[in-house]
């Protein structure tokens, strides 16, 4: 019988989770067990929905050892049986294996932190000092006339923001500026303007620069020719067009930002300011791998958010003493979650029980290694976008040969006493 060879399968309008924008309209080829994502402008999307129908998925593993799933179930659970004081982190998951993994860290105790929590919790430091009135992606994409955008270009990090912020739509009909104040809009960025007004700010110290902004919006005259290495002239000029616009909008990206707490502090103090006599929001950047989903678990289930211990059926939130930088410190037992990215953990001299990705490198061989099925090509889940407003579901692009996080931890969790 001669073997008919299928063609490849279109999906269309497929959704991504790994960055925060969660766009959704992406095509996605399949052929068989091999996935890769078409004609799509964002790096993370072409390198992470890649897989090759070659590559073998590989096994579960002790100290580097090929092992069966069951011996690596019994032998997980045995490290943490025995742990004083595990931490649980990465957790680049989605919603169902953040269940999992909030009910092994209840079962067992321990810290909970996500990898890319620096950043959130640089902004949740100006939240708790003053609140904020944040915007949502539609209402910045249906509304905003200026953006006023600190830092570096963001489209290194989410390579589709400004087609996604500030599309050609016939539902927003006027001009559009965009003010960069730090780093210069690349190529890719200048590109996705396309037709709205650009204006660069080199500022070199994006604090004092801000301040300044604030200044001037509150009605206030600069002292001096330039603040943070702007003329004040031009940082007048950036004012001048956010109180004169119809909805201002400020975004930066916390992670990237060492005085990203200040930044927050400053852009919301801005918009306080605007308020008075327009419309205006804070937009923040990021979400990564779900972090806000996952925050948003705990919120649900601890009433914290992430960097919570929970120890003795009682949960106690501190974002200094329980980052995973911190806690690293204190821990004996690593658990290492990150089914979107092949991110390897954080140097530990502990021990370490992965439920990563299939293509993890480990500096050195875990414990334990589970390898685990990838949200949106291996099986279905739940994610949530940037501006915590929006669920989206991920969908299945292939059959799954590994468990999913969720199946994976709820093995290690069953029999635990």
């Amino acid at each position: 019988m001669t073997e008919i060879e299928s063609a490849p399968h279109i999906v269309r309008d497929v959704v991504c989770g790994f960055c925060g924008l969660g766009c959704d309209d992406l095509t996605i080829e399949t052929d068989g067990s091999a996935v890769r994502a078409r004609d799509t402008v964002c790096p993370e999307a072409a390198r992470l929905f890649l897989r090759r129908a070659d590559a073998r998925e590989p096994q579960c593993s002790q100290y580097g050892e090929v092992t069966s799933e069951a011996d690596a179930v019994a032998a997980a659970r045995a490290i943490l049986a025995a742990a004083r004081a595990p931490l649980f982190a990465g957790l680049g998951v989605d919603i169902d294996g953040g269940r999992a993994v909030l009910e092994l860290a209840a079962r067992f105790g321990g810290v909970l932190d996500h990898a890319a929590s620096e950043g959130l919790f640089r902004n949740y430091a100006a939240v708790q000092r003053t609140g904020w009135l944040a915007t949502t992606l539609a209402e910045v994409r249906n509304r905003c006339d200026v953006l006023l955008v600190v830092g570096e270009d963001p489209t290194a990090s989410f390579g589709r923001l400004f087609e996604r912020l500030l599309p050609a739509s016939p539902l927003f009909a006027g001009s559009r500026k965009v003010i960069f104040l730090g780093e210069a809009p690349g190529e890719k960025a200048r590109a996705q303007l396309g037709g709205a007004e650009t204006v660069h700010l080199p500022a070199d110290d994006l604090v004092a620069a801000l301040e300044a902004i604030v200044g001037l919006a509150r009605g206030r005259t600069l002292p001096g020719g330039t603040v943070g290495g702007v003329a004040a002239a031009d940082l007048a000029a950036a004012a001048a067009a956010l109180t004169g616009a119809a909805y201002a909008v400020v975004t930066w990206n916390g992670a990237t930002l060492a005085d990203g707490a200040l930044i927050a502090e400053r852009a919301t103090a801005l918009v306080d300011a605007l308020n008075l006599t327009t419309r205006a929001g804070v937009f923040p950047l990021g979400g990564r791998d779900n972090i806000i989903g996952v925050n948003q678990l705990l919120l649900w289930r601890l009433g914290y958010p992430l960097r919570t211990a929970i120890r003795g059926q009682v949960s106690e939130h501190d974002p200094a003493l329980f980052s995973t930088e911190a806690a690293l410190k204190d821990a004996d037992v690593l658990v290492w979650v990150s089914a979107f990215r092949p991110e390897p953990p954080p140097d530990f001299a502990g021990k370490v029980i992965a439920f990563a990705h299939p293509e993890t490198r480990f500096a050195r061989p875990p414990e334990v290694f589970i390898p685990v099925g990838t949200p949106g090509i291996d099986h279905a889940g739940t994610v949530y976008r940037m501006d915590s407003i929006v669920s989206l579901p991920l969908g299945a692009l292939r059959v799954a040969t590994l468990p999913s996080v969720a199946e994976a931890v709820r093995l290690v969790a069953g029999d635990a006493p």
